[in-house]
């Protein structure tokens, strides 16, 4: 391991949730809360980014100390400031690009599995596409286990399309050349983030967002108001979906269960998701920094 030292506190925390803050069962630890709140305490910002939507977040993070965080969520696509930050932000994707998107994707694979994004709590998706079963239609029981939601917040895609979504995210046993084929065609216009590992699966997911709906972006929109640099940031990250917020902060940590291109742009190194990785660094920071 290779920890920071700090010389001073950092001017704001940004934080992964999968594989960082969460162990491997989608838990909060108590350490891990604990480290939070003592944070919270001194008035550090602490910044949740994450590639979920909020209604997964509302579903694993516990309210009582979630209302103290901000939130950059589905890769930057909405940011939420709460204090000692402020704002909000929503970036959404054009509709004619997004049509384009799928007409892409469906061609490439009709069992592409589509999910659109509409405000992190109803979406639109293609239940007959794919579930990797190829089984059909989705019950209720898995959308709430892959999407943490009731059955009103799914939408039919069209729908979805019509009401400014701002992140479609893309499901498929091929997703790696698909991307390729979407940026060749796109990339101008949007940002393509390959998650390498999605919820319970084994099968990679592309998220795609607006072109400045990314995760520096959306902590620049957070922080600068406020004016505290990304330089002066701490930032912990596991998954592909991270290494550009890694790469942009001050302060970059990785996961010991990080993949390689992760721990590749990271300076500092912690132990793993389900030993407290991150609580150990920011224990490490507030004995350093003692009243």
């Amino acid at each position: 391991m290779n920890f920071p030292t700090f010389n001073k506190l950092p001017g704001a925390i940004a934080i992964d949730l999968d594989g960082t803050l969460l162990n491997s069962r989608t838990q909060l630890s108590e350490r891990n809360r604990n480290a939070l709140e003592k944070c919270i305490e001194r008035r550090i910002p602490i910044i949740i980014a994450t590639s979920r939507p909020a209604r997964i977040f509302n579903r694993v993070f516990p309210q009582n100390l979630a209302v103290y965080c901000s939130l950059v969520i589905m890769n930057g696509a909405i940011a939420i400031g709460r204090s000692p930050l402020s704002g909000q932000i929503k970036q959404i994707l054009p509709e004619k690009t997004l049509r384009s998107i799928i007409d892409t994707a469906r061609e490439y694979d009709p069992y592409t599995r589509i999910t659109i994004e509409i405000d992190g709590y109803d979406f639109g998706t293609n239940l007959e596409g794919y579930d990797f079963t190829r089984k059909g239609s989705l019950d209720k029981e898995t959308i709430w286990q892959r999407n943490s939601a009731t059955p009103e917040m799914v939408i039919a895609v069209e729908e979805a399309i019509k009401r400014n979504p701002c992140k479609i995210a893309l499901v498929n046993t091929k997703i790696f050349p698909l991307a390729k084929i979407l940026e060749s065609q796109f990339g101008e216009s949007i940002s393509i983030v390959i998650s390498k590992f999605t919820n319970g699966t084994s099968v990679p997911m592309l998220n795609i967002t607006a072109k400045t709906a990314t995760k520096p972006e959306a902590l620049k929109s957070l922080l600068t108001p406020h004016g505290i640099s990304l330089d002066d940031v701490m930032a912990f990250g596991d998954d592909l979906p991270d290494l550009e917020m890694l790469q942009v902060c001050g302060i970059p940590v990785a996961m010991a269960n990080s993949f390689p291109e992760i721990e590749a742009v990271c300076a500092y190194h912690t132990t793993s998701n389900d030993e407290d990785g991150v609580a150990i660094v920011l224990e490490k920071m507030l004995e350093e920094n003692t009243l």
